[in-house]
């Protein structure tokens, strides 16, 4: 392969992450906590603009700017939230002068949890400003940024005109990269069906356009150097008006070359040209090696230029170069299936191509796979074309005569209906969605390199020089020799993939998450899942943003039996959550255990969750003292509630577990207190050999005062404890007096508002803790 500018491009990328992975701390500028909400005022000059949508739905314009004389490490922009009642919005190249509140983006605190100050790093924007209100300004202006901007209102409007709500805002995002109006519903139906990609301005965007206009004025009389420049400047413009997101920037750089490369006498050359693109986009960004968008755009490409080809087998390739039929001009054409056919397998090998380069980002970032996304591609791709085509010829004929706009809109709606209704159809089909869980780095490595590996062979073995010395030297043995060849080479691409994908477990995992205010707990024995509760009153959407997140991450699509201790909020909302999206496909629960309590105890949200259950057939067991539950080897017994137990408050009949697992044991006191606390220390009491030198307490009630008295501790004598808390809450929670029995008692403290989700993995009676947060 003679193409040094891609040895290059590999060899810069690598050096990149290494750097990174050792020194991130030096792009991510921590701040004190008192940065935090404290009220600023400070000056820059407007750089970008944009609509977004924040978590209650509401719009808002969002400014970003460059700051004057304000320190923000090697980041370059802050996010402007602007307040409601701003009379005028800045426009752009404008400096302002504005005062609001410090909002520092937040680092994930569980494994799989999206970590929204890397993402934003990976942009270069420091924080954002709330309710920023705007003091002072120059009046300046950047004539091009700004009119791009108004441009692009102006033709949101037009498809607002056209077409109804959510068929614009998805032809919003298609034409214009403007995904602010897509509801989360439809986001996460192309997401899950594995065509999010559609919504993003590349390639086809540009070779369409670009291309389309190229050959227009060629035709129109126009000379090469004019015609090309022409194109390569409103592509530009696009892409800038679009927000230039690393796929525009690829793209309309790559469309460039394209056109500017036989001007220069040079061949133009894909892998070249990717090259260079995605060195200038890491020397000016080079956190974008953590951007999931960046490296999904890259690796497509890579995909099928470089993959695609060495997937074909040398012996058919190389056997026989002219078992090809001779065709002349009045020979009748291949029948209409052969045709079908041959582009449907040539589609397929693209798919594959590109899932091959994608699947270690898959398994980095999202942690599941859409297994009928390679089919259903083969069906939607071909519509964008002509999706866009009508979408581009609507916005003018709906400006100048909206008749005509809305009867195209109409086809818009057509074939956005096919696409809704495809990804509807493939989302009921069993096994949609295969749970890979999280590859380790040294895993993504190695399939890198097994990869690169089974693509030199292919490149050695086509080399003519090569082709011909095999054939001198081997003869008749030469057809073997190529068979062999691809039965090894293909070899290696299955242990690749068998080294990425396996992911053995041992032993036995509790991972205690960071779900605020609230229990959240995963123990997890190979491949088996039992969940403890799960859910926050700190954390909006907890089961959305952390608990669905960690366990994608671990996996899991199927919990085993979720173990409600008690009904309150704080402990059922992410159960509920999973529930909700069990309901389009997500992770299923298989037995729902409840506290076996008197009815007249079971309140609102106890009934709600046998309700729930009921309608998504999820089986419903009762637990109370002195029954167990059994996985795996490890075995689980109740302590708590005594059955037909009769209490005013949900706390006092917690289900409590007693869980062991050869020497290890655990104790699980969910919030129990008052008579629910007095009814195990009675169990204590009599069975001190049983309960006696316990590994591992979870603290009740979120480290109460009014739980885990001396008694309890004296006759358990923990080893360590684990709390789950929120940062800051209201409650006080830990509170000191606990903390000071458990310091006296020499028990090691795991609180989560300190560590994040903690993680204990036993094997072979050994035992090692994990934070997801390092306490400073």
């Amino acid at each position: 392969m003679k193409r040094p500018l891609f040895i290059a491009s590999l060899v810069i990328t690598a050096i990149v992450f290494i750097y990174l992975e050792l020194f991130l701390s030096e792009y991510l500028m921590d701040y004190s906590d008192s940065f935090d909400g404290s009220e600023i005022i400070l000056s820059g000059i407007v750089t970008d603009k944009a609509l977004k949508k924040d978590y209650l739905g509401n719009f808002t314009t969002v400014v970003y700017i460059t700051p004057f004389n304000t320190s923000i490490g090697k980041s370059k922009y802050i996010a402007l939230n602007l307040n409601a009642d701003e009379p005028r919005l800045p426009v752009i190249g404008e400096s302002v002068k504005v005062k609001g509140r410090v909002c520092l983006f937040s680092s994930a605190r569980n494994p799989g949890e999206f970590d929204t100050r890397l993402y934003y790093a990976t942009l270069k924007i420091a924080y954002e400003i709330k309710n920023a209100k705007i003091l002072k300004r120059d009046g300046k202006e950047n004539y091009v940024h700004e009119g791009l901007f108004v441009l692009r209102s102006r033709l949101e409007r037009v498809l607002d005109s056209c077409l109804n709500y959510d068929d614009a805002a998805v032809m919003k995002a298609i034409l214009l990269g403007d995904k602010a109006f897509m509801s989360s519903k439809v986001k996460e139906l192309y997401k899950n069906n594995g065509i999010i990609h559609i919504l993003a301005v590349s390639g086809l965007h540009i070779s369409l356009i670009g291309m389309g206009l190229y050959r227009l004025l060629r035709k129109g009389g126009c000379k090469n150097f004019a015609a090309s420049m022409t194109s390569i400047i409103i592509m530009y413009l696009y892409g800038q008006m679009c927000g230039m997101s690393s796929s525009a920037f690829r793209a309309v750089f790559m469309f460039a070359i394209r056109l500017l490369a036989p001007m220069a006498g040079r061949t133009y050359d894909m892998l070249s040209a990717l090259a260079i693109s995605e060195i200038m986009l890491l020397v000016d960004k080079p956190l974008l090696v953590y951007n999931s968008g960046f490296l999904f755009s890259f690796g497509a490409v890579l995909g099928i230029a470089l993959v695609m080809p060495s997937l074909k087998l040398l012996s058919a390739k190389t056997s026989n170069p002219l078992k090809e039929k001779l065709r002349f001009a009045d020979d009748p054409g291949d029948p209409f299936w052969k045709t079908v056919l041959e582009k449907t397998g040539a589609s397929l090998l693209v798919s594959v191509s590109v899932f091959l380069v994608t699947l270690p980002v898959y398994m980095s970032f999202y942690y599941t796979y859409p297994v009928y996304s390679i089919f259903l591609n083969l069906i939607i791709l071909p519509m964008m074309g002509p999706i866009m085509v009508i979408g581009m010829c609507m916005i003018p004929a709906g400006g100048l005569f909206p008749p005509l706009g809305t009867a195209l809109g109409s086809l818009v709606h057509f074939i956005l209906w096919i696409i809704g209704l495809l990804c509807s159809i493939t989302g009921k089909i069993p096994g949609k969605t295969w749970y890979m869980g999280h590859a380790k780095g040294w895993k993504i490595w190695m399939y890198a390199l097994l990869l690169c590996l089974f693509l030199l062979l292919w490149d050695i073995e086509t080399d003519d020089g090569v082709i011909q010395k095999l054939k001198d030297k081997l003869g008749k043995d030469f057809e073997k020799h190529l068979r062999f060849m691809d039965a090894f080479r293909f070899g290696i691409l299955a242990l690749a993939l068998f080294v990425l994908i396996i992911n053995p477990s041992y032993g036995l995992s509790i991972t205690m998450m960071d779900v605020d205010q609230g229990d959240g707990i995963l123990i997890s024995k190979d491949g088996s899942n039992i969940l403890i509760d799960g859910g926050s009153t700190g954390k909006k959407n907890v089961g959305k943003y952390s608990i669905i997140p960690f366990l994608k991450y671990q996996g899991v699509g199927t919990i085993d039996a979720a173990i409600i201790t008690h009904e309150d909020l704080d402990h059922i909302s992410g159960v509920l959550e999973i529930m909700d999206d069990m309901e389009s496909g997500g992770i299923r629960i298989s037995t729902l255990i409840l506290p076996d309590i008197n009815e007249k105890c079971r309140g609102e949200n106890y009934r709600k969750l046998q309700e729930r259950a009921e309608q998504l057939k999820i089986k419903v067991k009762y637990i109370s003292c002195g029954q167990t539950v059994s996985f795996r080897g490890v075995s689980f017994l109740c302590i708590n509630p005594a059955k037909n137990m009769i209490t005013d408050g949900a706390n006092a009949y917690s289900t409590v577990l007693l869980m062991k697992y050869g020497s290890f044991s655990a104790l699980f006191t969910g919030d129990v207190e008052e008579e629910g606390q007095e009814h195990i220390l009675k169990d204590l009491r009599a069975n001190k050999e049983l309960f006696k030198e316990l590994t591992m307490l979870k603290v009740a009630h979120h480290g109460s005062m009014y739980t885990t008295n001396e008694e309890f501790l004296d006759i358990l004598r923990p080893k360590i404890a684990v709390i789950s808390c929120g940062r800051n809450n209201r409650y006080g929670h830990p509170h000191g007096e606990l903390l000071r029995r458990l310091e006296e008692k020499n028990v090691k403290v795991y609180r989560t508002d300190k560590n994040g989700a903690i993680s204990i993995n036993v094997r072979k009676n050994r035992m090692d803790i994990r934070t997801m947060l390092s306490v400073k």
